[in-house]
């Protein structure tokens, strides 16, 4: 776990839509079916951006995958080693 990758991280800045317009706090979790925090909105018809910003995101074991060594995101690598 590299803590200088967190600030950098997809769920941070954005959110998965699915085909179908489920919302889900980043692609691995969209891969795993796991939608966004029970709280908030579920579908894109219903999202709310203030709502999204103070949002708890939904993490487990995959999300070491993001944060190993110089992390990874849609644009690459998120710090410099």
């Amino acid at each position: 776990f590299n803590p200088a990758t967190v600030e950098g991280l997809m769920c941070r800045h954005q959110i998965h839509v699915s085909h179908d317009g489920r919302l889900h706090d980043c692609d691995f979790n969209y891969g795993l079916q796991i939608g966004c925090n029970s709280e908030l909105p579920q579908h894109i018809s219903e999202f709310d951006a203030e709502m999204f910003r103070r949002r708890k995101i939904v993490t487990g074991e995959h999300c070491f995958g993001c944060t190993a060594g110089a992390g990874s995101s849609c644009g690459g690598t998120l710090v410099s080693e």
